[in-house]
C-alpha cells in the first residue's frame, strides 16, 4: 500500500515536470544548476582558462630582450657581467670610439694601447653577450634577433598572432560540428604539443612554423572553455561562472609570472606551460562530458540523457524518465551576411564597435609586452599587470545598474588618461629617480585596469547589439580586428622609436590616445543594459532604446545618467 502510494506520487510529480519542462535550461533546474557533479567539471575549465592567460603572459619572459653589447673579438668566455679590471680595460679599447657598442665592434683592437682605435674601422658584430641578471636565456638570445634582426622578434610574434586568427574561426565551426569536448581537446593537444616542440627549434625559420601552430592550438582554449561552462550550468548560474572564468585567467599571469621567476630559459618554461596542456588534455579525456545541449541540438538524445542521469545521481537530484524526449531544441535562426547591405545604422554600430575590439587587443597585450621596457623588476611588472584584471572584472557586475555604455566610457577615459600621463611624468619629473620608474609603473596598471574592464563589458556589449541571425559571423569578425590589434601591439612596442619621449613612454602615449578615441567611438551606440536581444537584422538596425531617465519597454527601471542621450543613438 505504502509502494503504491509512493509510486502514485512519482507520476505525479513526473506529469507536474513534462507540463513545467519547457527547454533545456528547464532540465539543468531540475538536476541542479551548479550542483557537485558541474562543480568538479568547472573546476578542470578553470585550469583550462589559467593555462590560457599562462601562455600569454609567459610571452613578455619569452621574447625579453636584456641589455647587450657585442662580443669582444678573440675572446671567447667573453661575457656582459665584467670580470676585472682586465676584462673592464679590454670593453674600453675594443668599445672606444664605438657609436652603438650594441651592434659595432672594432675587430682588430689592438689591447696593448689604451688609446683609441685610429687605425681601424669599426664593423657589425655578429656575436653578443647578454645581461642574464633577470633572464637567463631568453628566445631573442638563442636566434641573436638584435640589431638588424630585431625586427625578426615581431614577425615571430605576429606569427602566432596569425595561428590565433585561423585556429580561433576553425575551432568555433569544429566546435558547432564535431562537439565542444573535441574541438577543445584538439586544440589542447596541438597547442600543448606545439609549444613543447617550440623550445626545441633547430633554427629561426623552424621557430616561427612552430609558433605558428602553437598560437592555432591555443586560440580557441578559453571561448570553448567558456562555451562549455555556460552550456552545463543553469542560468542563474552563468553570471557568477562566467565571471569565475575571466577572474581566474587574470590569477594565470602571476602564476605564470611565479613559474618564469625560476624557470629563466625560456625553453624550460614554454615546457612548463605547454606540457601542463597536454596533461590535462589526456586526464580531460576520461572524465569530460560532451555538453548535452550541444547533443539535443544534434538528436543525440540517448547520449544527452546518460550524461544528465550521471549529473542527476552525483548532484543527488531527481532527474523523471523520458523528459529529455520532450525537450525541443531548435537551431538558432541565421541569415545570409548580405542583408547587413540594407541596414546602414546596424552596419555603422558594428563598424564603432570593431574599432574598439582593434584598440582593445592592441593596448592590452601591448601593455603587457610594454613591461619589458618599462625600468623595475620585470617580474614584479608583469604580476601587477596580471593581478590588477581581478578587480577590473569584479567592476563588471555594475552594468546592469549603471550601463554597459557608461561603466565602458568611463574605465576606457579612466585607462587612456593614465597611460597619457605617463609623458608628463616624462617630461617634468627626474628620470633617474626610481620613485619617477614606480609612477611609469603604476599608471600602466591603471590603463591595464581600465582596458581590462573595457574588455570584458564589450564582449557582452557586442552581443547585445549584434542581431542573433548574424551574431556568429559578426563575433568573428570581431576577433579577426582584435586579431589585428594584436599584430599592431608589437610593432609599437618594439618598432617605432621617438627619442624625444623615450622608449618606455612613447607606447603608453599611444595606447592612451587610441583607448581614449575608442571610447568616443561608442557615444553614438545604444544602451543594452536589460534590454531584449535583437532576433533579426531589422530589429537591430532599428532598436528603439531608453532615454536617461525613463523605463525601457520592458518595464525595467532605469539609473540616471545611463547612455548619453537617446537623440545620439544609432
Amino acid at each position: 500500500m505504502k509502494n503504491q502510494h509512493m509510486e502514485e506520487k512519482r507520476e505525479k510529480n513526473e506529469g507536474n515536470y513534462d507540463k513545467d519542462t519547457k527547454d533545456f535550461d528547464d532540465i539543468l533546474t531540475l538536476v541542479g544548476e551548479f550542483g557537485k557533479y558541474q562543480r568538479l567539471i568547472y573546476v578542470s575549465l578553470l585550469i583550462v582558462s589559467m593555462l590560457a592567460s599562462m601562455v600569454k603572459a609567459s610571452i613578455v619572459f619569452i621574447e625579453y630582450t636584456p641589455s647587450f653589447r657585442c662580443k669582444l673579438p678573440g675572446l671567447p668566455n667573453d661575457t656582459f657581467e665584467i670580470q676585472g679590471e682586465w676584462h673592464q680595460s679590454m670593453v674600453n679599447i675594443t668599445m672606444s670610439n664605438v657609436t652603438d657598442e650594441e651592434c659595432t665592434v672594432f675587430h682588430n683592437a689592438n689591447y696593448s694601447r689604451t688609446s683609441g682605435q685610429n687605425d681601424t674601422v669599426a664593423e657589425k658584430c655578429t656575436e653578443w653577450v647578454f645581461d642574464t641578471t633577470d633572464i637567463a636565456y631568453s628566445y631573442p638570445m638563442q636566434f641573436s634577433l638584435v640589431c638588424d634582426d630585431s625586427s625578426k622578434l615581431t614577425n615571430s610574434y605576429i606569427f602566432n598572432v596569425l595561428g590565433y586568427l585561423v585556429g580561433g574561426p576553425l575551432f568555433g565551426v569544429l566546435a558547432d560540428v564535431i562537439g565542444r569536448k573535441v574541438a577543445l581537446l584538439l586544440g589542447m593537444g596541438v597547442g600543448g604539443l606545439a609549444g613543447v616542440a617550440w623550445a626545441f627549434s633547430p633554427t629561426y625559420l623552424w621557430s616561427i612554423g612552430i609558433r605558428f601552430l602553437y598560437g592555432f592550438g591555443m586560440s580557441g582554449m578559453y571561448s570553448l572553455s567558456s562555451t562549455l561552462t555556460l552550456e552545463m550550468v543553469g542560468p542563474n548560474k552563468r553570471m557568477a561562472t562566467g565571471t569565475g572564468l575571466a577572474i581566474i585567467y587574470a590569477g594565470g599571469g602571476a602564476v605564470a609570472t611565479g613559474i618564469a621567476y625560476f624557470l629563466r630559459d625560456w625553453r624550460h618554461l614554454s615546457i612548463a606551460v605547454s606540457a601542463a596542456y597536454v596533461l590535462l588534455a589526456c586526464a580531460m579525456i576520461f572524465f569530460l562530458p560532451e555538453s548535452p545541449r550541444w547533443l539535443l541540438t544534434k538528436g543525440a538524445h540517448a547520449k544527452a540523457e546518460k550524461i544528465l542521469k550521471r549529473a542527476s545521481k552525483i548532484n543527488k537530484t531527481y532527474f523523471p524518465k523520458g523528459i529529455v524526449e520532450k525537450v525541443e531544441m531548435n537551431e538558432p535562426p541565421t541569415s545570409s551576411a548580405r542583408a547587413l547591405l540594407h541596414a546602414p545604422k546596424l552596419v555603422v554600430k558594428m563598424l564603432l564597435l570593431y574599432i574598439n575590439w582593434l584598440v582593445l587587443d592592441m593596448t592590452y597585450y601591448g601593455i603587457n609586452l610594454h613591461a619589458g621596457n618599462m625600468a623595475g623588476d620585470i617580474y614584479l611588472n608583469i604580476f601587477l599587470l596580471s593581478i590588477v584584471e581581478i578587480p577590473a572584472y569584479t567592476l563588471c557586475f555594475t552594468i546592469d545598474r549603471f550601463g554597459r555604455k557608461r561603466v565602458y566610457i568611463m574605465c576606457m577615459v579612466v585607462g587612456g588618461l593614465a597611460c597619457l600621463s605617463s609623458l608628463l611624468v616624462q617630461r617634468y619629473a627626474d628620470n633617474d629617480l626610481e620613485s619617477t620608474n614606480y609612477i611609469k609603473i603604476a599608471l600602466s596598471t591603471v590603463g591595464k585596469f581600465g582596458v581590462a574592464a573595457g574588455y570584458n563589458i564589450v564582449y557582452i556589449w557586442s552581443i547585445e547589439i549584434f542581431p542573433t541571425v548574424v551574431r556568429n559571423f559578426s563575433l568573428g569578425l570581431a576577433a579577426v580586428c582584435a586579431s589585428c590589434g594584436s599584430i599592431l601591439a608589437p610593432v609599437i612596442v618594439r618598432e617605432i622609436k621617438v627619442d624625444s619621449i623615450g622608449k618606455d613612454t612613447l607606447p603608453l602615449v599611444i595606447f592612451g590616445a587610441a583607448a581614449i578615441f575608442g571610447s568616443m567611438c561608442t557615444i553614438p551606440l545604444p544602451e543594452t543594459a536589460k534590454k531584449d536581444l535583437p532576433e533579426t537584422v531589422e530589429e537591430a538596425n532599428s532598436f528603439k532604446y531608453r532615454g536617461p531617465y525613463g523605463s525601457s519597454p520592458n518595464g525595467y527601471q532605469v539609473a540616471p545618467g545611463n547612455g548619453l542621450s537617446e537623440s545620439t543613438a544609432l
